[in-house]
């Protein structure tokens, strides 16, 4: 699905992308995926179901394109030349993201995952291995410029690194704030990274 595809009727207004995207987060929150129709996300963009249907042709596409955008616009790469930098900054942007109206809304997404295969899978692609990819890029680089000894367990670093955020936004009742970022790096990550053999 390309949202930028010619439009059926009338030319598409590309300003209210942004307003539409924001409805459907919102109504996403609320209600869940299921619930979760062109009708409400319409009425919550005060907007007509047309104009929804001009750039999406689902409520799957409607939905993965605003995870698409709003992990593209909030999620920073930092290349500072510090993997120990790097990683603060990412965990502390995403952190900020994901209890921020996101959170709600990937909280009502990862419920509804093992109900709706096509949804899990776009949801992967879309907002789970980017962020993987960029964590797997920032140790990389470390790697590169030999902050980080070769025996350090990437991938395991990287998988560690996304789960433990979402695990405390989705299944604890503590804050996911600045200080479970410093312990997550400083007790976790950078051990594991400058662990050697």
């Amino acid at each position: 699905m390309d949202p930028n595809r010619p439009g059926r009727g009338r030319p598409r207004d590309a300003s209210r992308d942004a307003a539409l995207r924001q409805a459907a987060m919102e109504v996403l929150a609320e209600v869940g995926y299921r619930a979760l129709t062109m009708d409400a996300v319409a009425a919550q963009a005060r907007a007509g179901k047309a104009t929804i249907y001009r750039r999406w042709d689902s409520k799957l596409d409607l939905v993965i394109d605003t995870c698409t955008q709003l992990v593209q616009r909030n999620i920073p790469e930092p290349d500072s030349g510090s993997v120990e930098h790097d990683l603060r900054e990412f965990l502390s942007a995403f952190a900020s993201f994901l209890t921020g109206p996101v959170g709600k809304a990937a909280q009502a997404l990862v419920g509804e995952l093992p109900h709706e295969p096509e949804l899990a899978a776009a949801f992967r692609t879309s907002f789970l291995l980017p962020q993987r990819d960029v964590v797997r890029r920032l140790i990389d680089r470390g790697l590169r410029r030999g902050e980080i000894g070769p025996e350090a367990p990437v991938d395991t670093i990287v998988e560690l690194t996304g789960a433990a955020l979402l695990y405390r936004l989705m299944l604890t009742d503590e804050p996911l704030d600045a200080e479970f970022v410093e312990r997550l790096l400083t007790q976790a990550l950078l051990p594991l990274l400058h662990r050697r053999s």
